[in-house]
């Protein structure tokens, strides 16, 4: 795989099909690369944040992603098209108000075609904020992923189930499995993301900057932005481990107070709980390790729990839903007969339902929405 130059235009990187897979979870298989190339590129980080929203927002839309990502690639030739049309506009055709407009808060150039050039970056830059505008109107009016509703609960537990799926208010959707419990903070809500985890719990926490997201342990409290991990804290068994995917987060000990471990993506920090020991000897239970992953599949033994291949044959999507309702432990309501009939084929590998349907959506236009105990499918 050949990674863009450093001087990318961002629809350069949104068009790049392996960036795609990266930005949507399809595919792990070059997450390590593109991680590497932009921590490389930190003068560049604006820009990549940009492409890597444009992705989802094409993505999340209704229909195909490759007739999406089509449409965006001729947008952009028109736009530049346009652009270059406009340089060569008679200046009797440019009017009063647009000379004041761009006269205002700076200079006409003098040169020849200086200010064509102005005409045409407002142009190119109205034509983008349009394009933009139309496109998270249709993401925001077709589909609605997170609900905002109070909580039914404060404890969620799996009890013998091998997989329970609850998603919280404020996107965050979280994977229990055997045996494991959450409880969440009192009042829990976008602004107060706090809970408790006993057991084992893969984790995708809805990115919040100003709002961190806090998980406690009996030994350990993990702190995080917006990430995918799984975390691993069942009683008496003397080991907590927190396998990061994506992101970061900060693990802080409360028997040592103060000392605190950064994880970086593919990195596993295991605490073996012990008798106190000096400082310089923290390093002994506190260790941090690459994840164990599969030469084959590239998936990481930590999580492997989670993952399952699940292969459809021309299969409908009333059956689909009552596997993935078995294997990710929440209810699936389809509430048109139209969507019921849905057929599919292919292999799908994803560590979360939502991600699961998202692929489902490039092959037929259907919509969804969450709530705590269950996702429905409509039209």
């Amino acid at each position: 795989m050949e990674l863009p130059d450093d001087d990318f235009l961002i629809e350069e990187l949104v068009c790049n099909e392996s960036f795609q897979c990266y930005c949507l979870g399809i595919s792990l298989e070059n997450h390590i690369l593109w991680e590497d190339w932009m921590n490389n590129l930190p003068e560049r980080a604006f820009d990549i944040e940009q492409a890597k929203k444009l992705v989802n927002i094409l993505t999340l839309k209704q229909g195909s992603r490759l007739e999406q990502v089509r449409a965006l690639k001729t947008g952009f030739k028109q736009q530049e098209e346009f652009a270059q049309l406009l340089k060569f506009v008679p200046d009797q055709n440019i009017t009063n108000a647009e000379k004041l407009l761009y006269s205002d808060e700076r200079p006409v150039l003098k040169t020849p075609g200086g200010f064509y050039k102005y005409r045409s970056f407002a142009a190119a830059a109205i034509i983008i904020l349009v394009s933009l505008y139309f496109i998270q109107h249709n993401y925001s009016s077709s589909r609605n992923l997170w609900t905002e509703q109070p909580l039914a609960a404060s404890v969620f537990s799996s009890g013998h189930v091998p997989r329970k799926t609850v998603i919280l208010p404020d996107g965050t959707l979280i994977t229990l499995h055997q045996n494991s419990e959450i409880k969440l903070t009192k009042n829990f809500n976008p602004v107060k993301r706090e809970l408790w985890l006993t057991g084992e719990a893969f984790f995708e926490v809805k990115h919040d900057a100003k709002h961190p997201f806090v998980v406690h342990t009996p030994f350990n409290d993990i702190k995080v932005m917006g990430t995918s991990f799984n975390v691993k804290a069942y009683p008496n068994s003397g080991l907590i481990e927190t396998s990061l995917i994506h992101g970061s987060v900060q693990v802080a000990s409360k028997r040592y107070p103060g000392y605190r471990v950064l994880l970086k993506p593919d990195e596993k920090l295991s605490f073996h709980s012990a008798p106190d020991l000096k400082d310089d000897d923290l390093k002994n239970i506190f260790r941090v390790s690459a994840l164990n992953r599969n030469a084959q599949t590239n998936k990481s033994e930590e999580t492997r729990w989670i993952h399952q291949p699940m292969v459809i044959d021309n299969e409908p999507l009333t059956v689909i839903a009552e596997k993935l309702q078995s294997w990710y432990g929440i209810g699936i309501y389809i509430a048109d007969p139209e969507v019921k009939a849905y057929r599919y084929s292919g292999t799908f590998e994803n560590e979360s339902i939502i991600k699961t349907l998202e692929a489902l959506q490039t092959a037929y236009p259907f919509k969804f929405k969450t709530e705590q105990n269950r996702i429905i499918l409509s039209k």
